[in-house]
């Protein structure tokens, strides 16, 4: 994978919430503030993500304040728009790779990230990600009973060894009957024999299976932790999540309970993973080393070019028709044709004087008197949004060329059309048909100053 992969868990990412909030922001670290800005910079410059998890959804659920809630789902929203799968997926995925590597068996070819990802951590940025917030189970939740017990195994002094050696023994027998269950399709599928299986689970490299070798050695340095005062249901669910999502991840933030044991087992070296706390110096190396990767690390995403669209002072709006034809044109592009099914960006950008003053519709107001009751600019405003296009600042009557040096590279692209409010395009085809990007593709490549068939002006930024 190209993007740097950062996992925030729920206290790092409430706390970085909070610094939006009057009444709560002078209670938490002002650090968090400068750590959530350059992580933001990375995933804009297409260069980082922060996946969100199930257990992010549960404990935003369960958050009790309304304006706290909204922020976190606000901030795990654009920083987190893909997900981890739950970590009974990943169990299963890692469980089936190394079965299959013990007996030299070669898997059928599949991409990676689907091994831990529900989407590519390298697709394309949103301009916004639509989500429910809803109450949903604890998929983790241990029972009363477990609780009680593990409870119980902790107060007993149980030494650490001997309670890896238990832990190492439940997940052996806990494997031995999910190959007669869950596992016997990719068993069957690959002529494996249960018995072949069970050999797999007696062997030494049962126990080097990443969550299986992470959890037993965690949890089993956790409940050896007598005077550990926290309940064990946290920490189970804290370690669940860590074992699975660790070998994922480029960085790491958890409390500092569980990053001291992550280092003293040394994993975070394991899995070439950095793990830190809220501790003041451990954020300020994360900060200085998400700095230097933003200096390192190329963008997973590049624009083919960039269309720049400009309008007359006179101009309070652009055109719902023009915006609808210039949508138009950006599908067809990239969604049928030679690039039907591929993954290839263009990004078009949306010249505005900044004294546009457009009333967004109120849905109230369209919802009891109908659409007729949307403006034209308000029309506008909402094609924009449709369209995922971008809108450029320009207060001090810059040229094109000087607005073009302020979009960042990675969206840029190696030119940009500059297409003023009005051009004519696509006028000699059908309506549901378009040349203007193939004519703009034509121009770039060949390295003209204007297209071929609608004399469109090319800008070349290399």
């Amino acid at each position: 994978m190209h993007k740097l992969i950062i996992y925030l868990d729920q206290n790092f990412i409430s706390d970085i919430a909070k610094q939006s909030l009057e009444d709560k922001k002078d209670k938490v670290k002002p650090l968090l503030k400068d750590f959530f800005e350059v992580i933001k910079s990375g995933v804009d410059n297409e260069q980082f993500v922060s996946p969100d998890s199930w257990i992010h959804k549960i404990e935003t659920a369960a958050e009790n304040d309304p304006e706290l809630q909204e922020a976190i789902h606000s901030y795990q929203g654009y920083l987190g728009q893909i997900s981890f799968t739950l970590p009974q997926e990943i169990q299963k995925t890692q469980f089936e790779k190394a079965v299959l590597s013990y007996f030299n068996i070669q898997p059928v070819d599949k991409e990676d990230w689907k091994e831990a990802f529900r989407e590519n951590p390298d697709k394309r940025m949103e301009n916004y990600k639509i989500d429910i917030l809803m109450d949903i189970g604890n998929s983790l939740a241990v029972s009363a009973a477990t609780i009680q017990n593990l409870q119980k195994i902790r107060e007993s002094g149980v030494s650490e060894k001997v309670q890896y050696k238990a832990e190492i023994e439940a997940s052996r027998k806990h494997y031995k009957e999910l190959i007669r269950r869950d596992f016997l399709p990719i068993l069957e599928q690959y002529s494996i024999s249960i018995e072949q299986a069970e050999e797999f689970i007696d062997s030494n490299e049962f126990t080097q299976i990443p969550n299986i070798d992470i959890f037993c050695h965690l949890w089993s340095r956790c409940l050896a932790d007598k005077g550990r005062k926290t309940g064990v249901e946290g920490d189970y669910n804290d370690i669940q999540l860590l074992s699975t999502y660790l070998p994922y991840c480029d960085l790491l933030a958890t409390d500092n309970y569980m990053k001291t044991m992550v280092k003293e087992f040394k994993i975070d070296q394991q899995y070439s993973c950095q793990v830190i706390s809220m501790k003041e110096g451990e954020l300020n190396e994360a900060i200085d080393f998400l700095e230097q990767e933003q200096i390192e690390r190329p963008p997973a995403n590049q624009s083919l070019f960039s269309v720049l669209c400009t309008k007359a002072n006179e101009i309070q709006a652009y055109s719902v028709e023009f915006l609808r034809k210039l949508s138009l044109a950006s599908n067809k592009f990239h969604r049928t044709g030679k690039y039907w099914n591929k993954e290839v960006y263009t990004e078009v950008f949306l010249e505005f004087s900044g004294k546009e003053n457009i009333d967004r519709a109120d849905p109230k107001t369209v919802l009891e008197a109908g659409p007729a009751v949307i403006s034209p600019s308000q029309w506008t405003e909402l094609q924009i949004f449709n369209s995922g296009f971008k809108s450029i600042e320009n207060t001090t009557d810059k040229t094109p060329s000087e607005l073009i040096e302020t979009i960042p590279t990675h969206l840029l692209g190696p030119a940009t059309a500059i297409l003023p409010e009005g051009s004519v395009f696509d006028e000699d085809l059908r309506e549901h048909d378009s040349d203007l990007f193939y004519d703009i593709e034509d121009a770039v490549e060949n390295k003209r100053s204007k297209t071929k068939k609608y004399s469109i002006d090319i800008i070349h930024n290399d």
